[in-house]
């Protein structure tokens, strides 16, 4: 029979004292605002939960023109999104933030929880790795920071070590002339239901129609949030025009199948939603050079 045992640390040093008095051998993963970790042996089946309501940095919210945005891991989405600079500065990250596609199923309810729902439920992953996030990390030997994107390198869900727990996510200032927008969508492929998500920001030349910069996250139809780099090759240096933006969901829906070996509905849904993005990304750049 599991047993569980309830913490409330005030201090991240408590914190990883606990984890490491936990002795597991695998990383803790976050349910709201609590951390759970499993320890089983031989001796023993063991849940510990630590709530972390009281530990300031991990519910930490900052801006700054300069340092750009600090998110703690475990505010709330809709806590978050009622901070002014997020939607300002950060539309890309409420677009992922919002109601989902009807097969969530389940509401991720924090910032940590949905980093932790792996590559099928983190629609914040692509967006962030996108914006160029980095986590600030704390763990038994303490403080690390890893690029959203490394997090997720070659594994379906965070890569940390046990004890390890993210205390906030790190968002760089916005550069002059830049946007992103992100879109998501299922659709039904013959007997199969297809669930695809599309990142895009851009960078633009003052002309707000050369793109000097581009980068394009693909989630859940590849098997981690996944940079489309031969998409983000051909949109460098060139005039966004109608032809181009009608071309890229061709390149976006080679890369996807050459990333995941997906094909049929998944692709053409890529393509789609490749198209959607950049035309929004787009639309916001000028938007906000014009408004």
């Amino acid at each position: 029979m599991r047993e569980f045992e309830r913490f409330s640390p005030e201090s991240l040093d408590e914190a990883a004292a606990l984890l490491m008095a936990a002795d597991s051998r695998v990383a803790p993963r976050a349910e709201g605002t609590d951390l759970i970790v499993e320890v089983t042996d031989s001796r023993r089946s063991l849940s510990i939960i630590l709530d972390l309501k009281r530990i300031p940095e991990l519910n930490r919210l900052e801006y700054d023109e300069r340092q750009g945005l600090r998110i703690g891991s475990a505010l709330s989405l809709p806590s978050i999104l009622e901070f002014s600079p997020v939607r300002r500065l950060y539309p890309i990250f409420a677009d992922a933030s919002g109601p989902g596609p009807p097969d969530r199923g389940q509401d991720w309810t924090t910032l940590g929880e949905n980093l932790g729902a792996g590559a099928s439920g983190a629609d914040l992953a692509p967006p962030l790795i996108c914006l160029r996030a980095s986590a600030a990390i704390f763990g038994p030997h303490g403080w690390s920071e890893m690029a959203v994107e490394a997090l997720y390198a070659g594994v379906s869900r965070p890569v940390l070590q046990p004890g390890e727990f993210v205390v906030d996510v790190r968002l760089p200032a916005p550069l002059p002339r830049s946007n992103g927008a992100y879109v998501r969508a299922i659709s039904q492929d013959r007997t199969r239901s297809v669930v695809a998500g599309v990142g895009a920001l851009l960078v633009m030349e003052p002309d707000l129609t050369t793109c000097c910069g581009a980068r394009l996250t693909l989630g859940r139809v590849t098997p981690t949030p996944m940079r489309a780099l031969e998409v983000e090759r051909f949109l460098s240096g060139r005039l966004l025009g109608d032809a181009i933006l009608n071309e890229v969901g061709d390149v976006a829906a080679r890369n996807a199948r050459e990333l995941s070996g997906a094909s049929g509905g998944a692709l053409d849904l890529v393509k789609e939603l490749t198209h959607r993005a950049i035309r929004e990304a787009l639309g916001r750049v000028r938007g906000a050079a014009t408004g």
